[in-house]
């Protein structure tokens, strides 16, 4: 019997083929290390957390209040938050609220 035909060598191929295509997709779903770690944030464990500030919120471009103003977030807004930042006295989340990204300071949660 030659070796091909033998159930081992079909069982090895399958599982090669398996953890490529497994790794492959592992790869192309995780996010680049600039979209995960802008401007120096440090990772944190991904989390979505609420807007509890009353009054408006804004999401900014960047840590600090002198940068962009991108959106304007209110009570009960949740943001997928994936790092953060420490900024003149003040923690800065960077996260998502819808398609948007950008930065919240540590008092708006």
């Amino acid at each position: 019997m030659a070796f091909s035909k033998l159930p081992l060598r079909k069982a090895v191929s399958g599982l090669t083929a398996a953890t490529a295509l497994a790794v492959t997709a592992t790869l192309m779903a995780a996010p680049s290390a600039s979209a995960a770690n802008p401007r120096g944030c440090k990772n944190i464990a991904d989390q979505t957390r609420q807007i509890t500030r009353w009054g408006d919120t804004v999401m900014r471009s960047g840590p600090g209040e002198n940068y962009k103003k991108k959106k304007v977030l209110f009570t009960g807004d949740t943001v997928r938050v994936y790092c953060r930042a420490y900024k003149s006295g003040t923690y800065w989340y960077y996260g998502k609220n819808g398609k948007t990204k950008g930065y919240v300071d540590e008092y708006a949660f």
